[in-house]
C-alpha cells in the first residue's frame, strides 16, 4: 500500500445531507488473521458508540490490489449516493451509516499486455519491479508447498515461453495437488487427475475476451474453442503462466473461505454484539464467498443480519440448495438463509464471461465431466457452475430481472433468495456499479 493503515477510519465520506461518516478498511492476511487489529478495535468502538443505525460491510473479489479494491468501494459508494441525490430518495430521519471495506490478499498471476515482453522492458522501472515482484510472490506461494526438486521444475516450466505436450503434462502433474487440495468446508470436491487438467485447460481456452478481474485461462489465438482431442496443438501455443494462473482459482477459492470464516466472521459477531445497528453485507466475485463464509461463522448470531447483496458471486449455484445432486447433502451455505432478515439478492448475467464460460471448467472434477454435455438451454452447464453466472437453483429461489432505478421490487415473504437476472444492466464480471445494483441495495436497506 505504500503507507501504514491508520488506527482509525481510512477516510471520511460526505453524505447527501452534508455530514460525514467514517469509512474503515479492515485488512486480513491469507490465513484470515486481521493485520490491522487497532483499526478493527477502533471500528468496534465506533459501533459501540450508538451513533450509527446502519453498518455496510463490503468485500472485493479476486485480483483486486489495494488501489483497485479501494476504487471499487469508492465508485460504488459515490454512485449510490449520487443515485439517491438524483432521484431525491428518502431515508429515515435518524439514518446514520457506518462504512466498512474488507481488504484481503487476492491478487494472482495477472499478466496484462503492459506486463509482457518488450512493453515491460521499456516501461517505468518501478512498475516493472512491482509487476515482477507480484508475479514471483504468487508463483512462490505455489512453489513453497512443493518439495525442492518439484519446486525447481515448477519455476523452470513457468519461465518457458511455450510448452511442449510432455511439458504441459508434467506441469499438470506438478499442479495436481493444488487442484485436489480442498480446505473449503462449504463446497465439496471430487479428485481430478493431471490428464483431466489438460482437458480442463484446453476447454477453458475458448475466448480472448477481457476477463476483467477474474483469473482464468485466455485463448491465445482467438480461433475458437479447442476440441478435447487436440490437446497437443493446444499446449504448443499456451503460455505456461496462464496454466499456472488457473491453479490460483483454487488457492483464492480456499483463501476467500478462510478469510471469511476465520477473519470476517468474528468481526461480524463482534459488530452484532457491539451495536443495534442493522448490518448489511455486499460481496463481489470471491467477495461473495467471503461474506457467505463470514455469515456462516459460529452458532446462531445474537440477531440476524439485515441484508445481503451478492454481486456476480464466484461460488456454486447450488450453494443454497435443499440437496446437492448426488451428494445427499444440502448446499454448504444453506444455513445462511436463516441468518439474514430480508431475502438475499444475488445478481447474475449472461455477459459475465468468466462465470458463464470458464468458472465451471476451472473448478470441475472428473465425476462432473458428463454433466456439461446434458444441460438444457438456459440451465447451468455443470453442478460447479457459478452462482454469479446462472443464479441460485434448487433452493426455493425466484429468478427475476434486475430492475432499473425507481421501479419498486415486490418481494414475496416466502422467498428467502432472489436471483437478479442482470442481462440488461450488467455487461461484465466487474460491472458492479450501476443504477440497477445501487437500486437493489437501496431496495433492501429501505424495506
Amino acid at each position: 500500500m505504500g503507507t501504514s493503515l491508520p488506527a482509525g477510519p481510512y477516510r471520511q465520506v460526505r453524505l447527501n445531507d452534508g455530514s460525514e461518516t467514517p469509512f474503515y478498511i479492515i485488512p486480513f492476511d491469507k490465513r484470515g488473521v486481521c493485520s490491522g487489529p487497532q483499526t478493527r478495535q477502533h471500528l468496534i468502538d465506533a459501533a459501540k458508540s450508538g451513533q450509527y443505525t446502519e453498518i455496510f460491510l463490503f468485500s472485493h473479489g479476486w485480483n483486486n490490489d489495494w488501489t483497485v479494491a479501494t476504487k471499487r468501494y469508492e465508485d460504488f459508494l459515490s454512485g449510490y449516493l449520487q443515485m439517491r441525490r438524483d432521484m431525491n430518495l428518502p431515508t429515515a430521519a435518524d439514518y446514520r451509516p457506518l462504512l466498512v471495506g474488507i481488504f484481503w490478499p487476492s491478487t494472482a498471476l495477472v499478466f496484462t499486455e503492459s506486463e509482457k515482453g518488450p512493453a515491460i522492458a521499456a516501461g517505468d522501472p518501478a512498475a516493472v519491479d512491482a509487476a515482477v515482484g507480484e508475479q514471483l510472490d504468487e508463483l512462490a506461494s505455489l512453489a513453497d508447498e512443493l518439495p525442492p526438486e518439484r519446486a525447481t521444475r515448477l519455476y523452470t516450466l513457468a519461465q518457458k515461453d511455450l510448452l511442449s505436450p510432455d511439458e504441459a503434462l508434467e506441469l499438470a502433474g506438478l499442479l495436481e495437488p493444488f487442484y485436489n487440495k480442498n480446505e473449503d468446508p462449504f463446497e465439496a470436491a471430487a479428485p481430478i487427475s493431471a490428464q483431466d487438467l489438460l482437458a480442463v485447460w484446453a476447454d477453458a481456452a475458448t475466448s480472448d475476451a477481457d476477463l476483467d478481474d477474474f483469473g482464468t485461462v485466455p485463448h491465445s489465438s482467438g480461433d475458437g474453442p479447442q476440441a478435447a482431442g487436440e490437446i497437443g496443438d493446444f499446449v504448443k501455443k499456451l503460455d505456461p503462466r496462464s496454466i499456472i494462473r488457473t491453479a490460483t482459482v483454487y488457492q483464492m477459492k480456499d483463501r476467500a473461505g478462510r478469510v471469511g470464516f476465520h477473519g470476517v466472521g468474528p468481526l461480524l459477531a463482534d459488530l452484532l454484539k457491539a451495536s443495534e445497528a442493522r448490518l448489511h453485507l455486499i460481496g463481489h466475485s470471491y467477495g461473495g464467498k467471503i461474506v457467505l463464509s463470514a455469515a456462516s461463522y459460529g452458532e446462531a448470531p445474537p440477531r440476524k443480519l439485515a441484508s445481503m447483496l451478492l454481486l456476480q458471486p464466484a461460488v456454486s449455484h447450488l450453494c443454497f440448495a435443499h440437496e446437492v445432486p448426488r451428494s445427499g447433502k444440502p448446499g454448504g451455505y444453506r444455513p445462511v438463509l436463516e441468518r439474514v432478515e430480508h431475502p438475499i439478492l444475488s445478481t447474475f448475467s449472461t455477459h459475465d464471461f468468466p462465470l458463464t464460460k470458464t468458472f465451471h471448467l476451472a473448478l470441475r472434477r472428473k465425476d462432473d465431466l458428463g454433466e456439461a454435455r446434458i444441460a438444457g438451454p438456459g440451465d447451468p452447464p455443470s453442478k460447479y457452475a457459478a452462482l454469479g453466472g446462472f443464479g441460485p437453483r434448487r433452493c426455493g429461489e425466484k429468478l427475476i430481472d434486475i430492475l432499473p432505478a425507481g421501479t419498486p421490487y415486490s418481494f414475496d415473504p416466502n422467498v428467502s433468495i432472489y436471483g437478479l437476472r442482470g442481462d440488461n444492466a450488467i455487461k461484465g464480471h466487474g460491472d458492479i456499479s450501476n443504477d440497477s445494483t445501487w437500486w437493489a441495495l437501496y431496495s433492501l436497506v429501505t424495506r
